[in-house]
């Protein structure tokens, strides 16, 4: 007797009760083409088949012999290696193994407990056509309510994107991104802005990058700064771009930092000032380590006359000294003090 094609998310003994995110195990077993008889006639071990078919990359051997390692029908119990046939599985968009991933999540066997993704991959189950991941998503939505419907549509648009758990397909990124924007994810917003702008599509970059700017999205700005920078899409106007620049940088964007300390240092939209060009570069550094802000950094402070770096010292906030400023630089190598 084959094991079911799905296997049901359980109350996991370290997390809060919950309510059941699936139905009972289905009855049905995904047999793959040309192995069906010889299982029936006893020939092979189902294990040792549905490996050579799951090897040539059959989805539904693939399912099944996660489902076995799930099991520990034939094989050694082992979820881990479970979830590593599902996910080459719903790589391949079984509906089943689909399901099966989302359900180890749910649970945290096999893979570290993730409500987020537990639920992305119920949902893509269910477009599939999975009766247990219709359910299971529906049932997900309610646990964690209204805005977990946004974050799991922009996983799944980072999961096209990146073309790691699923192929890269940007179309369908594009597609999940804007479900996640109309159920009010912000991320989403910058991301289908991102994914626009880096496609070329500027047509469609802008009214999502204005969206996000509306939404104070420190993204937001830099994408429109460099619309107006490079005049796509727009009238080009370098003093828009450094305006946009301006407040993503405020707002915490280390590459609007970075992009605003070089047109202060080149004078674009603004007067030549290279003290404030040395100040964003350094902040980009500051703020996440930026290798490319701390090298440019170093190249202008290499160059300072006396009266920049005291100029430059006097404009420090307070939770930067001359020392740590020091610091920040020789992470990517030493300037030359004038």
């Amino acid at each position: 007797m084959h094991p079911p094609d799905s296997h049901k998310p359980k109350y996991p003994t370290c997390r809060k009760k919950r309510t059941p995110a699936t139905p009972p195990l289905s009855s049905r077993w995904e047999e793959p083409t040309n192995l069906a008889t010889e299982f029936r006639g006893g020939r092979i071990k189902p294990q040792s088949g549905y490996r050579k078919s799951a090897e040539k990359g059959n989805e539904k051997a693939q399912n099944n012999l996660g489902i076995l390692y799930w099991t520990g029908d034939g094989v050694e119990k082992d979820k881990t290696e479970a979830v590593r046939w599902y996910r080459k599985a719903a790589r391949q968009s079984n509906a089943n193994a689909m399901f099966n991933l989302g359900a180890a999540y749910y649970n945290g066997e096999g893979v570290g407990v993730n409500d987020n993704l537990a639920y992305a991959w119920f949902l893509l189950s269910s477009e599939a056509g999975n009766p247990a991941g219709q359910d299971a998503a529906k049932r997900s939505q309610g646990e964690h309510g209204p805005s977990s419907l946004g974050e799991a549509c922009l996983s799944i648009g980072q999961m096209y994107e990146k073309g790691e758990d699923l192929p890269k397909n940007l179309a369908l990124a594009a597609a999940w991104y804007r479900k996640a924007a109309e159920h009010g994810n912000g991320e989403a917003t910058i991301s289908l802005a991102t994914l626009y702008l880096t496609a070329s599509d500027y047509s469609q970059s802008r009214p999502w990058c204005e969206t996000a700017a509306k939404q104070k999205h420190a993204g937001g700005y830099y994408c429109l700064g460099y619309l107006y920078q490079h005049g796509f899409g727009v009238d080009l106007s370098l003093k828009e771009a450094f305006q946009w620049y301006e407040q993503g940088a405020k707002g915490g964007n280390t590459t609007s930092m970075q992009a605003l300390a070089k047109m202060y240092e080149n004078g674009e939209g603004t007067k030549p000032d290279r003290v404030q060009a040395f100040l964003w570069f350094l902040f980009a550094a500051a703020r996440h380590g930026n290798q490319g802000a701390i090298t440019e950094a170093n190249r202008i402070r290499s160059s300072m006359t006396e009266k920049e770096w005291k100029d430059t010292k006097k404009k420090l906030p307070r939770n930067l000294d001359a020392k740590m400023v020091d610091n920040i630089l020789r992470s990517a190598g030493s300037a030359t003090a004038p």
